[in-house]
């Protein structure tokens, strides 16, 4: 695939997300501007995701699965029809993986009090990554939280706390 077509798929997973998921990023004051009028729909869905989320949590008793924990996020955003940016991530991942699009990477940046979910198509996993002017070049975020698909270099200007990055921050690959 050319860059060109990975940036389409990714703006086809954000119109996917956008179809599929009715109340995005609750927890930012973004998704409350949203659908102004359905503020007492989002605070149900708000805690029905909160509730259902814990619940599904603790009945689960096996340890750390990457695979798991997307198809989870997955579903918890479908079920509850809310979802943050790891949820909305998630379903993006999955729509991206559906549709054929290869390599993509679920990133889970976690840096003190800021963290955040996104996608990642087309980083070559052959460069280090901690060598981010590198492997930006080519590779394309999807970002359906901010509805941002882009090249991935703009990683550097959205979100500035997310350096440097560290092989934990890849949540899950596939090639």
């Amino acid at each position: 695939m050319y860059q060109s077509e990975y940036r389409a798929a990714s703006q086809g997973a954000i119109a996917y997300v956008k179809g599929h998921v009715q109340y995005r990023g609750l927890n930012t004051a973004g998704g409350w501007i949203r659908n102004p009028l359905d503020v007492s729909q989002k605070f149900a869905a708000r805690i029905d995701s909160t509730i259902t989320g814990m619940r599904r949590s603790s009945e689960y008793k096996g340890g750390f699965n990457r695979e798991l924990y997307i198809n989870e996020m997955d579903r918890l955003a479908r079920d509850t029809q809310t979802g943050n940016c790891s949820e909305l991530s998630a379903v993006a991942f999955n729509y991206l993986k559906v549709q054929g699009v290869l390599p993509i990477d679920y990133f889970g940046v976690f840096r003190g009090n800021w963290n955040h979910a996104f996608v990642i198509l087309n980083r070559d996993a052959t460069t280090p990554i901690t060598d981010f002017a590198k492997w930006s070049e080519p590779a394309v975020l999807c970002d359906p939280l901010y509805d941002r698909s882009a090249d991935a270099g703009f990683l550097a200007t959205w979100y500035p706390r997310i350096y440097p990055f560290k092989a934990s921050d890849v949540v899950y690959r596939i090639e």
